[in-house]
């Protein structure tokens, strides 16, 4: 189990800028997940503004919630608990939670666990690039109605030193800034119109 604290900078990208980031920075190897995004089936998750999901990844998985602190910048903290790729398997396809951290966070802030099952799933591929301010990510996320969008990310320990290096990143690209919703909600939606087609 742990728990850590993403301060982070997010905003979208085109398929332009994607690449022209991409090809300017040094980035290691790309590498995919899947995430598997839980809720009840009155939306108790969302609405408590939590997000809670599966995530897999090639040789190993973990069942993660993002708490958002009360911050001006997303500031949020995120409590993992590891679980191999076979136990994350088969907690996808029967519909659970593994006990744990997770499942007590979500009991304390009373969503009954038991009521938490797979709603949707998307897959990214992520880029990481470690730079003196912060880690610069690349994400390229797919969702179930064939559909994929790009995102850039920017987690950081120093405020001041990364606002003024993502601030100039932006610039320098041409970049728009503009508010993201999460990978989450953007999935939900995703359904709707995966469903409407």
């Amino acid at each position: 189990m742990a728990i850590s604290r993403e301060q982070e900078f997010k905003t979208c990208l085109t398929k332009t800028a994607f690449l022209a980031i991409l090809n300017h920075f040094e980035f290691d190897p790309a590498f995919s997940q899947m995430n598997t995004y839980y809720d009840t089936a009155d939306g108790a998750v969302k609405a408590a503004r939590l997000g809670l999901r599966i995530r897999q990844f090639a040789d190993h998985a973990e069942q993660t919630l993002k708490v958002p602190n009360d911050s001006q910048h997303r500031d949020l903290q995120e409590i993992t608990d590891p679980l191999t790729s076979m136990e994350a398997q088969n907690l996808i396809e029967r519909g659970e939670l593994k006990p744990g951290q997770v499942t007590q966070t979500l009991a304390a802030r009373h969503i009954d666990p038991a009521s938490v099952h797979p709603q949707t799933q998307a897959k990214t591929t992520r880029r990481l690039a470690h730079l003196p301010a912060g880690l610069l990510t690349l994400d390229q996320t797919f969702y179930i109605d064939q559909t994929s969008d790009f995102e850039l990310e920017m987690e950081y320990q120093n405020l001041d030193e990364a606002k003024k290096f993502y601030d100039n990143l932006l610039q320098n690209f041409h970049i728009k800034k503009q508010p993201v919703i999460n990978k989450v909600q953007r999935a939900y939606e995703h359904v709707h119109d995966s469903q409407a087609k």
